[in-house]
């Protein structure tokens, strides 16, 4: 059986050592130098085996890509460049572990040269079923933030929504599987969408429960048109897909307060739809074909029930 440490240099194996890593892995802590004039933005967020894959439907290089996908979109959301990311494993007393940690790594490392980040540190934990933890930095001279959508603003997204959840069902559309399995961080858009956004916020946990927090946040309230959401090409497919929409989550979409005067050059630069608007009050209110829809009786993803 292999030690703790080759499997750490198997994991280490697919990653290069970045720009501005002045210290990289194989010591306690990392340092790092962000470019002149750019503020440092972090998020951290977990995939666990059993809650956000199963090894039985994911590959261990969907796993690897997932998890550092969902992170980066945090970073999209905030208008940030992925710079540079911490990851900590936590790995079952299975055999072949280092087999799996390898393949994760290979589909981590390719989402990593894509987006143009790279891995400085990290942990190895045993554990009850395997986990992914990553902490990722970005660089940002001015970060987006739930906070700051005003009234006035328009409500636009930016991506495809239901198709992470459509993906879930019994034999899916290839698309949903795609949007389940190996998710895109809309890194380029969020970018380009900052110059232009007054808050921002990425739909990980469901559309509804996700706009939520950017409302809440901002001391707004919004309505949203139903039927000008972009959903994709498996939520359309499905008779529910609208609910899926609103409420599946995971699919990595970004929600955008505008300033209405910024619309027509976001547009020019981002493939957008706009969605509803910001209002003085509090809470969503929901319209389709511009006649009041209820709210579904649940908003989203709850990561404690």
């Amino acid at each position: 059986m292999s030690s703790e440490f080759d499997l750490i240099d198997a994991f280490l194996a697919p990653f290069g050592r970045g720009t501005g890593v002045v210290i990289g892995p194989g010591s306690d802590c990392a340092a790092v130098e962000p470019a002149r004039g750019q503020r440092l933005v972090a998020t951290t967020d977990a995939v666990v085996e059993g809650v956000h894959f199963d090894l039985r439907r994911f590959s261990p290089e969907d796993v690897g890509w997932k998890a550092l996908a969902v992170n980066l979109s945090d970073l999209a959301a905030a208008g940030a460049r992925p710079r540079w990311f911490l990851c900590a494993l936590g790995i079952p007393r299975k055999q072949r572990a280092e087999a799996v940690a390898r393949r994760i790594a290979r589909g981590m490392a390719a989402l990593a040269r894509q987006s143009g980040c790279a891995l400085i540190g990290g942990n190895v934990s045993s554990a009850s079923e395997w986990s992914v933890t990553i902490t990722a930095l970005g660089e940002a001279k001015r970060p987006l933030a739930r906070t700051g959508a005003r009234p006035g603003d328009a409500l636009v997204v930016v991506g495809r929504l239901g198709d992470a959840a459509a993906g879930l069902r019994p034999l899916p559309h290839a698309s949903g599987a795609r949007a389940q399995r190996r998710p895109r961080p809309l890194v380029r858009e969020g970018l380009l969408a900052a110059r232009f956004a007054s808050a921002a916020i990425d739909v990980s946990d469901g559309f509804l429960q996700d706009l939520r927090h950017l409302v809440d946040s901002s001391g707004v309230g919004a309505v949203v048109e139903c039927s000008s959401l972009p959903l994709g090409r498996a939520a359309r497919s499905l008779p529910d897909g609208m609910e899926l929409a609103l409420t599946g989550g995971e699919d990595y979409a970004l929600v955008l307060a505008v300033p209405r005067r910024k619309l027509a050059a976001l547009r020019k630069v981002v493939d957008c739809a706009e969605v509803g608007r910001i209002l003085r009050g509090s809470g969503v209110t929901l319209t389709e074909l511009g006649q009041p829809r209820p709210l579904p009786r649940r908003a989203g993803f709850d990561h404690l029930k």
